[in-house]
């Protein structure tokens, strides 16, 4: 698993659903991303703030902002992830201003009716794909008429913990500690050790566990022919045991199959 979501950056992407929300690890994306609380509670984090958001609340994760959300209880609500581009049509309308972070949103009915104006279109993949631009115009108007705009913050450390989470990644049977990235990317390991735990709400250790355990769960499903161990080892644990601990941590049991 990569918390860069590649599956984001495809042609004309977008994902427009009511549903559940459910716990949503850190992840980023060159996409847009709104979350629309419409009952229940749920701790959202974007770019390090957080904010508790209930009925009648959402936030907003522009493009490449690292996000991720975190249910009190249980939730439902609204998520829509669609291209910058799309957005940015809408967002120049208003002297390329954007939403807030977090921000007030109530009309739920709105959401539901174009949530099933862009269903309706399941087999036709353009006229989905045109729902859905038109409902990004509605909805961002929508956000404007009592929500103010802001104008985009340029940090350049949104792009570092981005490039840093994308390294980690594509190294998982590598070394990636503290220590080491603190060479790769110019900095003191006490400033990345601060700097990383702002973005994702734990320490660097569990952060890299989470990532190396999905991505060997991913590999068990798919390639029946490898070992635990074989997998383990591939996906940068130094034994079995360290594997199996973080393996049943994230999911609650130990991985079905023999070393």
């Amino acid at each position: 698993m990569s918390f860069y979501e590649i599956r984001a950056e495809e042609k004309n992407y977008f994902h427009f659903q009511h549903r559940e929300i459910l716990t949503t690890l850190t992840h980023f994306h060159s996409s847009v991303e709104l979350l629309f609380v419409e009952s229940g509670e749920i701790e959202s984090t974007i770019d390090g703030e957080k904010q508790i958001l209930r009925a009648g609340e959402a936030s907003f994760a522009d493009g490449f902002s690292v996000h991720s959300y975190a249910p009190i209880q249980k939730t439902f609500g609204f998520v829509l992830v669609g291209a910058k581009e799309d957005f940015q049509a809408c967002f120049s309308a208003f002297g390329e201003k954007v939403p807030p972070k977090f921000f007030h949103f109530e009309n739920f009915r709105l959401l539901s009716t174009l949530c099933e104006l862009c269903a309706k279109n399941r087999k036709n993949p353009i006229g989905r794909y045109e729902s859905f631009a038109g409902s990004i115009k509605i909805i961002t108007g929508e956000i404007a008429e009592n929500t103010e705009f802001i104008h985009r913050k340029t940090d350049k450390q949104y792009s570092l913990v981005c490039e840093i989470l994308r390294y980690a990644s594509e190294h998982l049977n590598g070394e990636l500690s503290l220590l080491t990235l603190a060479k790769r990317f110019g900095y003191s390991h006490e400033y990345l050790s601060r700097f990383l735990h702002r973005y994702l709400s734990e320490s660097w250790c569990a952060y890299v566990n989470r990532l190396r355990v999905r991505k060997a769960d991913d590999l068990l499903k798919a390639s029946p022919h490898l070992s635990v161990l074989e997998i383990a080892y591939a996906c940068g644990f130094d034994s079995p045991n360290t594997f199996y601990r973080a393996y049943k941590k994230e999911f609650g049991a130990p991985p079905r199959r023999n070393l």
